[in-house]
């Protein structure tokens, strides 16, 4: 999956972010597994028993708590969070509980495991838990520039793949198989490069099919995009 890696679009990303906790009065986000965690921090978390967890107060550094094993896999950026890596006789959970500290009202990811957050409950059951699909959902429907630039590569990939296979060589044309297979094989490969590449900036489990908000998409294939890959997305998303 291409995801950026500059820290710059990362911290732009959390200060509006925090700027709407700041706006709806919550101290401290959470996110686990799913499509905002990449959103905010490049990671894509893998779908495992062992917690990993963005927890961002509003008003101090986000911290990345992560398995160890699982550390390498981060790009580290220390001026978007800190790294916490957990061992395996540790209680990740604990941990935290003392990310979060004294927080009066926590959103928390849609995607997070259930388990983790009933332990989580225990810890600190002082909290009112709210949804942070309220706080990154507004932010993630206007596409910024770095998601505008995956949609114009995305878009150009379906330009190429529209040129490459002509009517000639298309089986419903009637076109020879033996020149259609190479074609269509190397096609459907840039299609699926260009299909991950908008899943990873658009696709969301409470957002899909979202209209973009901001951004022109130029080509004969940009204006295909918007409506064939939603679709593709909502078959494939968690």
């Amino acid at each position: 999956m291409n995801i950026t890696h500059d820290p710059a679009v990362f911290e732009s990303r959390l200060a509006r972010v925090r700027r709407l906790m700041a706006e709806k009065n919550v101290d401290t986000l959470i996110l686990s597994v799913g499509h905002d965690l990449p959103y905010l921090t490049g990671y894509q978390a893998m779908p495992l028993e062992r917690l990993t967890l963005l927890v961002v107060p509003r008003d101090s550094m986000a911290s990345m708590l992560i398995p160890r094993l699982e550390a390498p896999r981060v790009v580290d950026m220390p001026s978007v969070f800190t790294l916490v890596p957990w061992n395996e006789t540790d209680d990740p959970v604990a941990i935290a509980a003392r990310l979060i500290g004294s927080a009066n009202t926590i959103a928390v990811g849609d995607q997070m495991w259930a388990r983790f957050l009933v332990e989580l409950l225990a810890h600190v059951p002082h909290a009112r838990y709210v949804r942070a699909v309220d706080i990154v959902g507004p932010l993630r429907r206007v596409k910024d520039a770095a998601e505008i630039a995956a949609l114009q590569r995305a878009s150009a990939a379906v330009d190429r793949i529209a040129v490459r296979i002509a009517p000639d060589q298309s089986p419903i044309a009637g076109g020879k198989p033996a020149r259609f297979r190479p074609t269509f094989a190397s096609a459907v490969a840039e299609f699926e490069q260009a299909h991950q590449q908008y899943v990873a900036f658009h696709s969301s489990p409470t957002h899909q099919n979202q209209p973009l908000a901001s951004g022109r998409f130029g080509g004969r294939g940009g204006a295909q995009l918007g409506s064939a890959l939603p679709r593709a997305s909502s078959r494939t998303s968690p």
